[in-house]
């Protein structure tokens, strides 16, 4: 049976939460530029978040067991050809807000170079508390809401080219680290 995406609910404990969250704004590289947002067919921006950009190789020690693990779940339920995650890798942690009606309409994650594709997205549910809507949505030809990947510290992995949003967040603040696992071009 051929999966789409794997869940793993508390792969982080409450306290590391709070100790990644706080060295990540403490030690960020930028903002996301409005360039690299996920865009609609118009070329609109679909993404209504603050995203703070962190290389790998800052927060390693606090989520390489989990890249590691990552790793073993593709090569025994996806199968992908994976590069290794370079140190140099962008990972990118949004903060959704209510204040902001913050969301990312229905999108799909690709890469911009010409010889790899995105094969993984890992999402690493990163909030401190309990929010509400920022519900998430994978689509496969049928629509399913991933209702395990609320929990602060759950583990979400997907193939990369599935279509996915985040509805808005009504009430509260939803973070969120994502990282993208590439590979050699899909032919």
């Amino acid at each position: 049976m051929e999966i789409s995406y794997w869940i793993h609910k508390n792969i982080l404990k409450l306290k590391d939460i709070k100790k990644l969250n706080k060295f990540i704004l403490n030690n960020y590289s930028d903002l996301e530029p409005d360039l690299y947002k996920g865009k609609n067919l118009k070329e609109e921006i679909v993404k209504n978040t603050t995203t703070y950009r962190i290389e790998y190789s800052k927060i390693k020690k606090y989520i390489s067991n989990i890249v590691e693990y990552s790793y073993q779940v593709n090569s025994e339920m996806f199968g992908y050809d994976l590069h290794s995650l370079n140190d140099r890798v962008l990972c990118l942690f949004n903060v959704y807000d209510s204040k902001t009606n913050g969301n990312y309409d229905w999108h799909v994650d690709k890469s911009m170079l010409p010889f790899t594709d995105i094969k993984l997205t890992l999402l690493i549910n990163l909030s401190e508390k309990a929010y509400e809507g920022g519900d998430f949505y994978l689509q496969d030809g049928n629509t399913y809401e991933i209702f395990d990947f609320k929990k602060p510290g759950s583990l979400l992995m997907f193939k990369s080219y599935m279509r996915h949003t985040v509805k808005p967040v009504t009430k509260g603040i939803r973070k969120s680290l994502t990282i993208f696992l590439n590979g050699p071009k899909l032919r």
